[in-house]
């Protein structure tokens, strides 16, 4: 299984999200109004969004690679570190990865959503 790639710049602290990937709750409804409820499934995986700014064109061109080469999209796992906390986890690209060029066209701002397998 492939690490993601080290790059020159640490991920934003400002752009930095995380949250359980879904809600496993399952809820019924009775009918003197109460609500029931128990969970579908007993793991919560967890989700990321990350965001990089100020990547050099290499770093950007290194990360391109591994998206698109590497782990084609969502569709392979690969084992990430992360930066909050330093733990491993196995994860996939939940959507696509998005490039966005400064306007000197030297640094890019990437931005993408990791979802734990």
């Amino acid at each position: 299984m492939p690490n993601f790639p080290s790059f020159a710049v640490a991920p934003s602290v400002e752009g930095w999200e995380e949250e359980a990937a879904s809600d496993p709750t399952i809820r019924s409804e009775t009918e003197g109004g109460y609500t029931q409820t128990r969970p579908r499934f007993t793991r919560i995986r967890g989700k990321w969004t990350i965001q990089y700014t100020t990547m050099t064109l290499a770093d950007k061109n290194t990360m391109k690679t591994f998206e698109r080469t590497t782990v084609i999209g969502g569709s392979n796992s690969f084992t990430w570190t992360n930066p909050a906390d330093s733990t491993q986890y196995t994860v996939r690209f939940l959507g696509t990865v998005k490039y966005k060029m400064h306007i000197n066209k030297n640094y890019w701002d990437i931005s993408f959503v990791l979802e734990e397998v």
